[in-house]
């Protein structure tokens, strides 16, 4: 369904590429998010992003 080649070249991921990239649930990525285990951030409209450099440290 995703690329990872393509959504590894992106800087910031949404939380569902994230999770398929590392494949585990998206509450789980929101969990390492809260517990500071990726590094993630929140757009002005409250959604949440995650830097694809911490994801990469998982892979």
């Amino acid at each position: 369904m995703y690329d990872t080649t393509q959504l590894l070249q992106k800087a910031k991921l949404r939380i569902d590429e994230a999770a398929a990239v590392l494949d585990v649930h998206q509450n789980t990525v929101r969990r390492w998010v809260d517990e500071g285990k990726l590094d993630g951030i929140r757009t002005a409209g409250g959604h949440r992003r995650v830097r694809t450099e911490s994801v990469l440290k998982y892979l």
